[in-house]
């Protein structure tokens, strides 16, 4: 099992191998920032380290504000919806969250646009959002 929350104070650092860096781990981590974080500081720590992960890896145009944004507020809900033990267990009970599909309500170009990079975008597509029950 990831440790999540190591992987987070490393993440601050700029200590992590953007190779290595997992979609899983993006969720993992910004658990861990959500769950000892509030969400604006969480969110803070989140896409500062992003950042810093896209420059080490020499891609910083890969950095999105809105994908950023857009996930960090799916896994907050989501965690405030339906608690979870920790990390692994709220990847496991969250699988969507490693398809893309937090990004339904967005079109690829409004998405992709330099707009989107530097700042977070609200959707604009209408989508069906699936109802979450609580457990």
């Amino acid at each position: 099992m990831t440790d999540y929350n190591a992987m987070l104070d490393r993440f601050e650092r700029g200590e992590l191998d953007p190779a290595a860096f997992r979609h899983s781990d993006h969720v993992g981590v910004a658990f861990a920032a959500l769950e000892h974080h509030g969400f604006f500081e969480a969110l803070l720590i989140y896409a500062n380290g992003l950042k810093v992960l896209v420059e080490k890896a020499g891609k910083p145009e890969k950095f999105n504000a809105t994908v950023t944004f857009a996930y960090m507020s799916a896994i907050s809900e989501r965690m405030h919806l339906r608690p979870a033990n920790d990390a692994s267990g709220f990847i496991a009970e969250n699988p969507d969250l490693l398809s893309g599909s937090v990004l339904n309500g967005y079109s690829q170009d409004r998405l992709q646009g330099d707009l989107a990079k530097r700042i977070a975008l609200m959707p604009d597509r209408s989508i069906m959002r699936e109802t979450l029950t609580l457990l």
